[in-house]
């Protein structure tokens, strides 16, 4: 994958901060306590040259109502 910024190559990077060891996720769901809760996970992708990072759903077809 190319950098939007810089057009060099961007290197796949792992997301982290969530001390519960969860990965990174989407979620999409319509309003109501018994509905169906839609859920993506996410790739992160970062520039070695300037630093921009870019996340992308990993199943963005998994998150529609």
């Amino acid at each position: 994958m190319k950098c939007m910024k810089c057009s060099c190559e961007m290197i796949t990077a792992k997301l982290c901060g969530d001390v519960s060891g969860m990965s990174v996720r989407l979620t999409n769901k319509k309003k109501g306590v018994f509905e169906t809760e839609h859920i993506s996970t996410v790739s992160c992708f970062v520039c070695t040259k300037c630093g921009y990072v870019e996340l992308k759903a990993d199943n963005p077809k998994d998150l529609i109502l």
